[in-house]
């Protein structure tokens, strides 16, 4: 969560088997005595009746096919639409009550066709309305972790020096002697600025230890987009720098980031706050955008849909990456 304008988830026959056996010990394989297995040719079943086919996709403008949806004729069986939205249900014959459902999409009416030759039926589905994440960043925390590959190269302890920081706990930008860090990743270099709070040069170098490597598995498109890297304590929400001179940092509260790295999810909240500083600026306002949500109409989550003026666009990468 973001807080403020500018602060950026056939059947086949039985065949007899011989079982081999083998026995500890040392004692050599031994096929117990039976009867010489018979191979029973499998039994063709022939299909009678006719086939209905179709695509199944969704009702908005531009709307996509479905894969995925079911379709069921009573009586007679069911089929799931493939990647291309299209969908075959065969051997069916006389009176036939067809209907077709989907998640996130309204129930239709259903239809009767009278099966006395292959048939073709499309379906179009209404969509709820309703976003199908909460947000998603939290979607699954097996999007991107330890396990995944960092562009981190090295990290430089470069002094103290006064910088302009943003701490959550006061929502205010204040001006501390911060320990500095220059932190190269393959892609190029950022400042991490810790705030002098660590006491340390050890205890702040352990708090860039402990972010460096997950910022360096995001994308190079989103890293090219960020210049510096604020650590406080504290367990506020992390947050983006979006515009003005402070234009192009994740401000992180570590008290916040042991719990978001507990439960999986520190790689796929930086992602979400890099978005937010790589793309916001050029799309959230964009007029393209904005009539892309229009016509849209449903968004990626409720978070978006609830802030779509500033969540919407790193909501929407997130998922378009991961999903």
């Amino acid at each position: 969560m973001i807080s403020g304008t500018k602060w950026i988830v056939g059947n086949s026959a039985a065949v007899a088997l011989l079982t081999t056996f083998t026995i500890a010990c040392g004692d050599e394989p031994r096929t117990p005595a039976g009867p010489t297995p018979t191979t029973v040719p499998p039994v063709t079943v022939e299909e009678s009746g006719f086939t209905l086919s179709g695509t199944v996709s969704d009702g908005r403008m531009n709307g996509p096919v479905l894969a995925g949806a079911t379709v069921r004729a009573t009586p007679g069986t069911a089929a799931t639409t493939g990647s291309d939205g299209r969908y075959e249900v065969r051997n069916l014959s006389g009176a036939v009550t067809v209907s077709v459902g989907a998640t996130h999409y309204k129930v239709p009416e259903t239809v009767e066709v009278t099966m006395d030759e292959d048939r073709t039926l499309d379906f179009v589905l209404e969509h709820t309305g309703n976003p199908p994440y909460g947000g998603t960043v939290f979607i699954t925390p097996d999007i991107l972790g330890p396990a995944d590959p960092t562009s981190l190269r090295e990290v430089t302890y470069t002094g103290r020096d006064a910088r302009t920081i943003f701490d959550a706990r006061v929502e205010e930008w204040i001006l501390r002697d911060v320990y500095l860090f220059e932190v190269r990743y393959s892609s190029g270099t950022l400042e991490f600025q810790v705030n002098p709070e660590f006491s340390s040069v050890d205890a702040a170098r352990a708090e860039v230890d402990a972010y460096a490597p997950a910022i360096g598995r995001l994308p190079v498109a989103l890293m090219s987009g960020l210049v510096y890297v604020t650590i406080n304590a504290g367990t506020e929400l992390f947050r983006a720098a979006i515009g003005g001179s402070w234009h192009g940092g994740i401000v992180i509260h570590t008290g916040q980031g042991v719990e978001y790295t507990r439960n999986g999810f520190l790689e796929e909240v930086l992602f979400h706050e890099a978005g937010h500083v790589a793309l916001d600026l050029d799309h959230a306002s964009a007029s393209g955008w904005r009539a892309a949500q229009d016509a849209d109409s449903v968004f990626i989550s409720e978070y978006a849909r609830d802030n779509p003026d500033r969540e919407d666009v790193a909501e929407s990468v997130s998922a378009w990456v991961f999903i």
